[in-house]
């Protein structure tokens, strides 16, 4: 069995359990169900008032078995984010649908998983402090998996600033840890303090701290970044036990002893990993000191050593500066810092680790799911994509253009070479079905086909028009010439780009919103909205009036599945305060609900 069937065997066994998991009882965060009570309920535990009427747990069965999704619908008390009183405890299977919003610990560790498993899906976990380990998350004899999610800024007195696992499996799928710190004696902004008697002795890991004979850790399509180790391995600790990592970047991380990146101690494989710009007294990328193979992947730029120890295997690496007795390419990888969460680097045309990767370990997919060549992959984590993600490129070109031309103001860049002010924006001379008028000059479009859209979700429902919009993005209103459909953006901030629902309205014959960030812009057919692959944009209204054309029913939430409230007679007139696309939100009969559009004669400033 090769290395990428290996990979596929150790995620395929954790996706099926986390896929068995998604079968359970719903428990909804809404005004009524505070998540910690529906934790608590989730474990069988017995809620606590206010925001105690949550559904009951499968955990609360009589054989005590069974597991549950939790789904995040309603936010604290500032919008998107849930201000936690205390560590959320995990004793039962549970699936945390967060839906975008952040868990704010305020000093207090997040999540404490002890015997049991937690999938983390669409979630931020920030500001969490433990007076031990794992400042973020901890778990103990426990699963542990994070989808699209982000840990950050959390903090730890010992180890695993912000992951702690022990004796834990842990997965990680397109996600980042970053800024995270070990070390910490006292809670950021709040009186919890450590006493130097009782302070921890181990303080590794300032991402990660995983500890488990017989686990596994697996992380594709993330991110490790600017994370900061008391001891060593600011990155990952990898204490003992299986670690794979692949489409991977880490950078910017900084621990006090060996292994900036990683400090591995168990048995490590590394896949088309970018490791790179990390600090350390040692072995500044990577410090092994037992069994780590490294495979297709970049050493660069890591103070005080890309690599130290002795390498497994070390087959189709740039190691930048020849460290762990590297005989491959040691040359400038000409690599290109492109925005994302996590962030990954692209190499620039011309790079030497473009097609030079070995064909035996080149994985199917690169950090973005952009697909690789099997037989002519690039090294690292992002592979070099002439059509996809080319905008990212050019800008992140023109932003060091930019920053060189400003560094003199009299005309000369540090170099002493001369610079023109750059040429009008692109955007005033597209085809003639997208208009972006009056685009300033540091703004740039390019029309796209699917190779530039590069996202199969959109391509295979059959995308009409897109446009890469990229440079320095105020706000711009972006319209194409078509009678329906609606505007969505793939957020170039993030790797995996996001898709992110925009306002749509028509003006004349066009469809139009407002892009306010860099990515692409694309007008999809009008029923994608209602298939429920992204959810659809809400926004405030003022002076719209509606009349309701036929008998209605009044819904709870803007979709055909949710609960009725009550019916709504023909001719009923009823102001409008907020609409999705095709929905409106009304009161009629004491009752705030939604209608459908299709159903209703508008009057006002309805769009």
């Amino acid at each position: 069995m090769n290395l990428r069937q290996l990979f596929r065997c150790a995620c395929m066994a954790i996706l099926l359990l986390q896929a068995g998991a998604a079968l359970a009882a719903d428990i909804n965060v809404d005004a009524d169900c505070s998540l910690a009570n529906a934790i608590r309920s989730a474990n069988g535990d017995d809620q606590v008032a206010p925001g105690n009427s949550c559904e009951v747990g499968d955990a609360a069965a009589a054989d005590n078995t069974g597991s549950d999704t939790v789904t995040i619908t309603e936010a604290g008390t500032v919008e998107g984010t849930i201000a936690l009183e205390a560590t959320l405890e995990i004793a039962s299977e549970v699936v945390i649908e967060g839906m975008g919003f952040v868990l704010d610990g305020d000093g207090n560790r997040i999540f404490a998983v002890q015997g049991g498993s937690l999938t983390v899906k669409d979630l931020t976990v920030t500001d969490g402090w433990a007076d031990s380990n794992g400042g973020g998350i901890l778990a103990i004899d426990s699963q542990l998996a994070l989808y699209n999610s982000v840990v950050r800024h959390n903090y730890a007195a010992g180890a695993g600033g912000g992951i702690a696992a022990i004796n834990s499996d842990v997965l990680l799928i397109d996600s980042l840890v970053s800024s995270n710190e070990t070390g910490v004696w006292a809670a950021p902004g709040s009186e919890q303090t450590v006493s130097e008697d009782d302070a921890p002795a181990d303080t590794f890991g300032g991402g990660i701290y995983f500890n488990g004979l017989d686990n596994t850790f697996i992380s594709d399509k993330s991110g490790l970044s600017d994370n900061i180790s008391a001891g060593a391995g600011a990155g990952i600790y990898v204490a003992q036990g299986s670690a794979t990592i692949s489409n991977t970047t880490i950078s910017g991380n900084s621990a006090a002893a060996m292994g900036g990146g990683i400090l591995n101690r168990g048995d490590a494989t590394l896949t088309h990993v970018t490791i790179i710009e990390n600090r350390a007294e040692a072995g500044a990328g990577i410090y092994d000191e037992n069994t780590l193979a490294l495979y297709n992947s970049i050493l660069t730029g890591n103070a005080n050593g890309d690599c130290g120890g002795e390498l497994e295997a070390n087959i189709g690496n740039l190691i930048r500066d020849g460290s762990c007795e590297h005989v491959g390419l040691s040359a400038d990888p000409q690599l290109l810092l492109l925005a994302g969460a996590p962030a990954y680097y692209a190499p620039n045309l011309g790079s030497p680790v473009i097609d030079a990767g070995d064909s035996a370990h080149c994985l199917a997919n690169d950090q973005r799911g952009i697909l690789r060549a099997p037989d002519a992959c690039d090294i690292g984590a992002a592979e070099h994509e002439a059509g996809a993600f080319s905008f990212q490129i050019q800008s992140a070109i023109a932003a060091q253009a930019a920053a060189e031309a400003s560094a003199d103001a009299d005309g000369v860049s540090g170099d002493g070479e001369s610079w023109e002010e750059p040429a009008g924006s692109l955007c005033n001379s597209l085809p003639v079905h997208i208009i972006l008028a009056d685009a300033p000059g540091y703004t740039h479009c390019r029309e796209v086909d699917a190779a530039g859209v590069g996202n199969n979700t959109l391509i295979d429902y059959g995308f009409i028009y897109a446009v890469d919009i990229f440079g320095q993005i105020d706000s711009l209103e972006a319209c194409f010439v078509h009678d329906s459909g609606t505007i969505v953006l793939l957020d170039a901030a993030f790797s995996p780009r996001s898709i992110v629902p925009l306002r749509t309205w028509t003006s004349a014959d066009r469809r139009c919103a407002i892009i306010d960030r860099a990515g692409t812009a694309v007008l999809m057919p009008g029923d994608f909205l209602v298939a429920g692959i992204v959810p659809e944009p809400v926004h405030d209204l003022s002076g719209c009036s509606v009349t309701v054309a036929t008998y209605l029913n009044l819904r709870a939430d803007p979709n055909t599945g949710s609960s009725i409230l009550q019916a709504v007679p023909t001719g009923a007139r009823l102001n409008a305060t907020m609409r999705t696309t095709y929905w409106f939100r009304v009161t009629y009969g004491g009752s705030q609900g939604w209608l459908h559009g299709d159903y209703l004669n508008r009057d006002g400033a309805c769009e």
